[in-house]
């Protein structure tokens, strides 16, 4: 699949790489930056505050499952792209980024094949610049009558980086450019590379978003906490043994080396779908279609998915299908 650029001779990394920052933020205080003090210097109270910062609340797996299904299954792809080499991995260099630029000309191609064939939803989370990159593979999936797609970001950034009220306005920035090309708001939010600050959570519910899903506190849905109060935000749990990036990516300089062999990452998708089965809860499953695109990997997951399948009383759904329903059922 041929991607159009967005700008005539496309967007030059130099471009991308200072797209974060190409108009100013507001200033600001030293809101949102990391503590001063080394941490075994923090009295026993301090150090419950900040791990009370985020919390996992209340459980939210339901009674039954629609239509009394017994298990909840959700596969998600995060379609970084280019921005997550440039935005989070720092690296600009046009082979670290023709990585990204696979996932929209061959995995999202192969990867709709895939779910059409099996007649499945799915829930993919798209950064803003990837949509503006992208633009054609971002139609594919806007109007594919089974696909959610969800909040990804701007540039795929570090929000550690950022404080607070940057925080906010390069989410801002990201919400006009999704709306751009989608015409609605996302209703899920997944953060860059799974990582929040103190401040995410709170900006997620303010921005009135259903659900999050970057945490891993449970194997099951659970409504979030903040400094002790419930959010009313559904948390859909993520996990790295559940994400292909992992197990089958490859940086080098070998900051991380894995390539597995297909088989291995069968045998822990499939061990771990059949433990959410016999307990009745859910699974939720990342990929990324520069990973999990590539040719021996997408027949991996095409047999994975024929696996549950065969399994009677599971239910296929969007992570909104699954985030709505948790909630309604919990409701008083």
């Amino acid at each position: 699949m041929r991607t159009e650029h967005v700008a005539r001779g496309g967007v030059s990394a130099a471009i991308l790489a200072g797209a974060l920052f190409a108009a100013p933020l507001a200033a600001h205080e030293d809101e949102g930056t990391p503590h001063d003090q080394a941490i075994w210097t923090w009295a026993p109270e301090q150090i419950v505050d900040k791990v009370d910062e985020v919390r996992a609340g209340r459980d939210l797996t339901p009674k039954v499952w629609p239509d009394g299904a017994r298990v909840a299954v959700s596969i998600s792809f995060d379609f970084d792209t280019e921005p997550v080499w440039i935005g989070f991995q720092e690296q600009s260099s046009p082979s670290y980024m023709s990585r990204g630029e696979y996932g929209a000309r061959v995995g999202i191609p192969r990867i709709l094949k895939l779910l059409d064939k099996h007649a499945i939803p799915a829930t993919f989370f798209v950064p803003a610049m990837t949509m503006e990159l992208h633009p054609e593979a971002t139609r594919l999936l806007r109007d594919h009558p089974r696909i959610e797609i969800g909040f990804h970001s701007y540039v795929h950034e570090n929000p550690m980086r950022l404080t607070s009220v940057e925080e906010r306005q390069v989410y801002a920035r990201a919400m006009a450019i999704f709306e751009k090309h989608i015409g609605r708001k996302p209703v899920g939010f997944r953060s860059a590379a799974w990582d929040l600050t103190e401040s995410t959570v709170s900006i997620v519910k303010e921005m009135g978003f259903l659900y999050e899903s970057s945490m891993m506190a449970d194997d099951r849905p659970y409504e979030l906490k903040v400094n002790g109060k419930d959010t009313g935000l559904v948390e859909l749990p993520v996990e790295w043994i559940l994400d292909d990036w992992p197990l089958f990516q490859i940086s080098w300089p070998a900051k991380h080396v894995a390539a597995r062999n297909a088989e291995d990452v069968y045998s822990i998708w499939k061990d771990e779908f059949d433990v959410a089965y016999e307990e009745g809860t859910m699974y939720i499953l990342t990929t990324h279609p520069q990973v999990i695109g590539h040719r021996y990997r997408a027949a991996m997951l095409d047999r994975l998915i024929a696996y549950m399948k065969s399994k009677p009383g599971v239910w296929f759904a969007t992570h909104e299908e699954i985030a709505r329903y948790v909630q309604a059922q919990a409701a008083p």
